[in-house]
């Protein structure tokens, strides 16, 4: 269920890389995927230690992460004059700290970005239910995060102190990524007034930015968003897609 998604096609010169959140999936972002049509090669990757198991998880790094998004960028820059950045979660910290070396680098759709992150009360509770597979799957935000969840959890409490490091390792790149917030192409960044993971007030470091338009959907969470923010952003993503081609056939 959890393995990359590439979709190369021949004869393209644009391509978007898709970068899931800590403990994510690719298939976050299986419901974006209709908007990119047959000009555009898809490369939707699983991070290492993802898709696994906890002890999987817990021996993989952030120096593993940079490194992968890195390598990604650098072939995707060398084979396309376009480039589109879409982030989830971590993965728009990963994309934000590596894509000021490549110019072809046009646009970026960054969701839930965890310039302030934190763990909501009612996450703690949710991640017992989960890892003892008991989730509450009436409630949308849990079952959302319950799918989205790509480690084979396990009720075994003291396997996840390889976890710690991780973490802490985001928390410093949230913290080097909000001294140097400057994204200098056009974009979208999305905030969820219930996010369980990031502090709403994260959206500040966007706000400002000329290139950036910032929306913040009053019920979305970290994993859930409501039909109708999810249909803003579908047609959002679209324009973006549109205003990249349009600017390059400008320039």
């Amino acid at each position: 269920m959890h393995k990359a998604y590439i979709m190369e096609r021949p004869g393209t010169s644009r391509a978007v890389l898709m970068i899931h959140g800590i403990c994510s999936t690719p298939r976050h972002f299986d419901w974006l995927l209709p908007v990119f049509d047959e000009s555009w090669s898809v490369y939707n990757i699983l991070l290492d230690g993802h898709g696994g198991s906890v002890g999987d998880f817990g021996r993989s790094s952030m120096k593993k992460w940079k490194a992968q998004t890195r390598d990604m960028l650098e072939q995707l820059c060398s084979r396309y004059e376009t480039v589109v950045l879409v982030g989830y979660s971590m993965g728009t910290l990963l994309e934000m700290e590596a894509m000021s070396a490549y110019p072809q680098v046009k646009g970026v759709f960054f969701m839930n970005v965890p310039m302030r992150p934190y763990v909501a009360f009612r996450m703690m509770g949710r991640s017992l239910r989960m890892a003892f597979g008991k989730p509450r799957l009436h409630d949308p935000h849990e079952d959302a995060c319950t799918k989205d969840v790509s480690i084979a959890l396990t009720p075994k409490m003291w396997e996840y102190a390889p976890w710690i490091p991780r973490f802490i390792e985001l928390l410093q790149l949230a913290a080097q990524c909000c001294k140097t917030p400057d994204v200098g192409v056009p974009g979208y960044a999305y905030f969820g007034g219930r996010d369980e993971l990031v502090r709403v007030r994260s959206a500040r470091y966007f706000v400002n930015n000329p290139h950036i338009k910032t929306r913040i959907f009053d019920t979305a969470g970290h994993f859930w968003y409501a039909p109708e923010d999810r249909q803003t952003v579908l047609q959002d993503l679209a324009e973006l897609l549109d205003r990249v081609e349009k600017d390059k056939k400008i320039v």
